[in-house]
């Protein structure tokens, strides 16, 4: 086959990417493409999203790692959250934990407190301005949907109920994730 031919059967234009891939898909009789779909929207959401919660979180000067980091330790009881706990809830290793909470410190956001009778842990206390700047960061991505436009309120509860028992199946549920 030549190249005039090969250019001749060009492929339908489709406006969604994923609908190419539905059709391509079925064409190959690859099975029911429903889930390798699901699976891509998902990872193509994630770009935008990642992309877009990045973008307004660097003017506050947080990735979207130490913003979770610092969110999750507002979210405790008494703003203070052991350094493991952190690592498990974000589902990252404790050494990343290590690192960004060295930084959130370095930037004054948070202070760390060693544990009362364990020398090996070590907490993570938010601070007054760690505070303060989550507060300011959570309202500007709030402004942009969380990455996630167009979705805030019943359909941000209807995609978290969507997915609640897909990640319960992935093992997320798992209270020591709490």
């Amino acid at each position: 086959m030549g190249w005039t031919t090969l250019t001749a059967m060009a492929p339908p234009e489709y406006e969604d990417p994923l609908d190419w891939v539905d059709h391509y898909w079925r064409k190959q009789k690859l099975g029911d493409p429903a889930s390798f779909i699901a699976m891509g929207s998902m990872f193509r959401m994630h770009q935008f999203m990642t992309q877009e919660i990045e973008r307004v979180l660097k003017p506050f000067e947080l990735t979207r790692t130490s913003y979770l980091a610092l969110a999750t330790i507002q979210l405790s009881e008494h703003g203070v959250r052991l350094l493991s706990h952190i690592a498990t809830y974000m589902l990252v290793h404790p050494t990343t934990i290590t690192l960004i909470i060295d930084k959130l410190a370095a930037q004054g956001l948070v202070e760390r407190v060693p544990h009362p009778t364990d020398r090996r842990a070590t907490y993570a206390k938010i601070t007054t301005a760690g505070t303060a700047l989550m507060k300011k960061a959570s309202a500007a991505l709030e402004k942009a949907d969380f990455g996630m436009p167009g979705v805030r309120g019943e359909r941000a509860s209807a995609l978290t109920a969507m997915l609640t028992p897909v990640r319960r199946a992935a093992g997320d549920a798992d209270p020591k994730h709490a």
